[in-house]
């Protein structure tokens, strides 16, 4: 299959998601709570590093911006009690930032609510149009 021929079969398919959602019967409650995609970007690679931690400017790297972006963003989820900053335990002057108890309390709530959503509305997809 073609590379624009691929394109279109998966823009042919999540908008065909996109409607199951729409007729569903979901509703925005049934969703996760939402975070700006600033501050969901920055929660994302910090939970893939779980549990060892992650510095800031390793965020700052892989998400291509700077230090004091994502230092502001930090800031929100340390307040939110979503990641924590702690010590390094190889260098005490390097903080790590990591998901809190209540951060990935959350993280699996919404897994799950995204894992049932996802259900409802592609239960009668084949899987070959994924």
């Amino acid at each position: 299959m073609s590379s624009t021929l691929h394109s279109e079969h998966i823009w042919r398919n999540l908008l065909r998601l996109a409607d199951r959602l729409s007729s569903s019967g979901i509703t925005e409650s049934d969703l996760p709570s939402r975070l700006p995609l600033s501050q969901l970007r920055v929660v994302g690679v910090i939970y893939d590093r779980n549990p060892s931690g992650v510095m800031l400017k390793e965020i700052a790297d892989e998400l291509k911006l700077t230090p004091g972006a994502v230092s502001q963003t930090v800031d929100i989820l340390v307040r939110e009690n979503i990641v924590e900053r702690t010590t390094s335990p190889t260098d005490r002057r390097a903080v790590l930032l990591k998901p809190t108890a209540m951060g990935l309390k959350l993280k699996e709530q919404h897994s799950q609510k995204v894992d049932s959503v996802m259900q409802t509305i592609s239960k009668d997809v084949a899987k070959e149009d994924f």
